[in-house]
């Protein structure tokens, strides 16, 4: 089997299939260790399947972080610490990719790095697809990702969530007392910003005016910051039938404000490997497995997208920042809905 993209849906795949005794190839066109725009945040199902895919000891051994609290933040509002229904996990993508590839290699997988694959050989049988959603350049796709490590910010709880009246971003703790911040702007704004300068006037501008004091002693590391455009989401994503497997971003990409995408990326590389198991061992064929695993995918996310995909959208929306405000001071009363319907 062949995976192309080595992100943490095709780490995750490669890491099963060798548990499954699968002769497995990933290319990755990039190298590790590196950072990558991403919440570093596992929540719901991705957390129990870290266990089963044996990574979850050593994401503790590297630094990695139990959440159990969160807090959203608007312009003016507050909510509460809130427990969260089910504990979730923070590790950097810096330190997670380099230990599950370390893992997957270990385990006798092939891993080829700095590698494209010609477009051409995707569509080969056996060929899975893992390599991240494809830049949207259509007129909706009005958002820019980014992310950045600080060192020296003390957060009110494991996760924090700030919205302003365009864009949001969640900051949690990773390894070594860093905290991740990563959000999503208009892509307008997105112009001409130099994150690398000026990140603190940025955060000024974003967080609540109860954090500005905190951000005095606060330091970037150098090196952390990354920018991911063209991003929008779309539940029709599942719904594709052309002759492709695909997991992780490159079968749906689930809104970021659930909080949900490095537990679905987990999720659906797990959903892939038994068909693709029975495909290897000659129970049915690629076209069978495909059948399989696009049946699968309807019923484990289509739900969780159908719910996300509009939250996402009207949470985001200007001319939602009266409501958004009275939402986050009302979210301690129905936080575990929201929870459960995203995941």
């Amino acid at each position: 089997i062949h995976i192309v993209g080595g992100g943490v849906g095709g780490l995750a795949l490669g890491i099963r299939l060798r548990q499954l005794d699968v002769k497995t190839r990933i290319s990755e066109s990039g190298t590790y260790p590196r950072h990558r725009v991403c919440g570093e945040f596992i929540s719901g199902r991705g957390v129990k399947l870290l266990r089963e895919l044996g990574v979850f000891d050593a994401f503790l051994r590297g630094g990695g972080k139990l959440a159990e609290t969160m807090k959203f933040f608007g312009t003016q509002a507050m909510s509460p610490v809130i427990r969260m229904p089910q504990p979730a996990f923070c590790i950097s993508r810096y330190a997670m990719d380099r230990i599950m590839s370390d893992q997957f290699k270990s385990m006798g997988g092939e891993l080829r790095t700095g590698l494209r694959v010609a477009s051409e050989k995707l569509r080969d049988e056996g060929t899975v697809l893992a390599n991240g959603r494809k830049p949207n350049t259509e007129k909706g796709a009005t958002w820019t990702g980014y992310k950045f490590h600080v060192q020296g910010l003390k957060l009110e709880a494991d996760l924090e969530m700030h919205f302003i009246e365009l864009g949001y971003l969640g900051m949690c703790q990773v390894e070594r007392g860093r905290v991740n911040v990563c959000g999503l702007m208009p892509s307008k704004l997105a112009a001409g910003l130099n994150l690398r300068s000026d990140w603190k006037d940025f955060l000024r501008s974003n967080l609540h005016p109860k954090k500005h004091e905190a951000l005095e002693s606060v330091e970037r590391i150098e090196g952390s910051t990354c920018f991911v455009s063209g991003v929008s989401y779309d539940a029709s994503q599942l719904n594709k039938t052309d002759p492709l497997l695909r997991v992780g971003d490159r079968m749906s990409t689930i809104p970021p404000l659930t909080g949900n995408g490095m537990s679905l990326a987990i999720e659906s590389a797990w959903l892939a490997s038994e068909p693709i198991a029975r495909y290897v061992d000659s129970q049915q064929n690629w076209s069978q497995a495909l059948q399989k695993l696009a049946a699968l995918q309807t019923r484990f996310f289509q739900k969780r997208l159908a719910v996300s995909v509009p939250l996402q959208h009207v949470m985001m929306a200007p001319f939602m920042h009266g409501v958004r405000e009275h939402v986050i001071k009302q979210l301690s009363f129905f936080h575990k809905i929201l929870f459960n319907l995203t995941r």
